[in-house]
């Protein structure tokens, strides 16, 4: 058995020397050379993913697309996180006019990359990355606009006035700017919109109807709690993602935990049938905020004594985030949204705009619970809604397709 150990380091020692000269006969040109080389290395059992990037590029230097393709590919398969060879393969079906595999592949590629901070890219990499971004931007705008079109047909061109800068910035045809220095949605922004912290109960017409629900929907959540079934961390990313560190204190926590009735518009059937009068009450609100693979979003939220928070955006200025107040002990803290601050009242709605900084505090001895959903901006008329709606359901749609995930029926 230490004989065949002693034998695979000494057949690994061998096939590191030989991709060693390999990747340095592409460094100095000769690519027929680093071809051959290469093609040794790949004909052996189980090729490091390295080998079949490096025949790709001794081909591609000689133009020989094609054949480059195919090591691309079988680089990718064998390491599917191979990013390089992603761009390579965008690049070389950019070359051959083939539009949705170069989307494809560059879309691989930035998925990728997304969490990786700019400065540990190398720059060859972030000149392909930029030139993908690129690519992709023109594309899906391409697919928006058509979307848009048909939303201006059917509703006028006044639905798509405010929609079609903030597509150009959406896809980066020019560059994002702000109406306000803390507006900072993390997904789709539109502009135009008065950028307020808070909203007022009295902008809602149909606020009394949901506070006057407020014993009944603090009934079905009491009985959840003690059935403590269904609840669970709000937050939930891998530890020592930047996610887990923005995160850090709540990060899968119960300190902040939540009982979904609806999460990115999709139902949770089995809560909702166990609290019906929070559900048919939130379904009944006319301006609740409805995009397939979205929202709305509702849940109960509850966070233990003593917990922060910490601040953090949403995605959309499109919508509103809506509390009803359950359970809110003696001084509990507040609410921090952008520079302004409110305290919660039980059965007292409170709307805020997500995609300010924001922060909750309970710094009681005793949980705080509230009820959130999310509405549309009541400055968003119908029309701009179903613009909006369409802009994100559509880019939904056209990732799905190029990642070769199924679309949903309706989307």
């Amino acid at each position: 058995m230490q004989g065949i150990e002693t034998g695979r380091l000494k057949d690994g020692a061998r096939a590191a020397q030989a991709r060693d000269a390999a990747f340095g006969a592409l460094q100095r040109r000769d690519f027929t050379d680093a071809e051959a080389r290469f093609r040794e290395l790949v004909d052996r059992p189980r090729p490091d993913p390295q080998d079949h990037f490096g025949l790709a590029m001794a081909l591609y230097e000689q133009q020989r697309w094609d054949d480059s393709l195919v090591q691309l590919e079988a680089a990718c398969a064998r390491e599917p996180r191979f990013v390089h060879a992603w761009l390579y393969q965008g690049v070389i079906h950019e070359l051959a006019g083939r539009t949705r595999p170069t989307a494809g592949a560059y879309l691989r590629a930035d998925r990728l990359m997304q969490r990786m901070p700019a400065e540990a890219i190398p720059p060859e990499v972030r000149q392909l990355l930029a030139r993908g971004s690129r690519f992709l931007g023109e594309t899906l705008y391409g697919e928006l606009s058509t979307e848009l079109q048909r939303v201006a047909r059917e509703h006028g061109g006044a639905s798509v006035g405010r929609l079609e800068p903030a597509v150009d910035m959406f896809t980066g045809r020019k560059p994002l700017r702000y109406d306000h220095p803390r507006w900072r949605p993390g997904l789709f922004y539109v502009p135009g919109l008065p950028p307020r912290t808070f909203f007022e109960r009295e902008d809602f017409p149909w606020a009394h109807e949901v506070e006057s629900a407020t014993d009944a929907i603090r009934a079905e959540l009491r009985e959840a709690m003690a059935r403590k079934s269904g609840f669970e961390p709000y937050v939930q990313h891998a530890d020592g993602t930047p996610e887990a560190r923005v995160w850090k204190g709540v990060n899968n926590s119960t300190d902040w935990s939540t009982l979904h009735l609806v999460r990115d518009g999709a139902r949770r059937e089995d809560a909702i049938a166990t609290c019906p009068v929070t559900a048919s009450t939130i379904f009944a609100v006319p301006d609740l905020h409805a995009v397939p693979g979205y929202g709305p979003e509702i849940m109960f939220s509850v966070l233990k004594p003593k917990t922060l928070i910490p601040s953090h955006r949403g995605s959309v200025n499109g919508r509103l985030v809506v509390h009803l107040p359950l359970i809110v002990p003696p001084d509990c803290g507040h609410l921090r949204v952008g520079d302004d601050r409110r305290e919660w009242h039980e059965g007292r709605l409170m709307f805020f705009d997500d995609t300010f900084d924001h922060e909750a505090w309970n710094g009681s001895d005793q949980r705080r619970v509230v009820l959130i959903f999310d509405v549309w901006n009541p400055h968003l008329t119908p029309p701009e809604r179903a613009a909006f709606s369409a802009v994100l359901v559509t880019t939904a749609a056209f990732e799905r397709e190029l990642l070769g995930e199924p679309v949903p029926p309706g989307v």
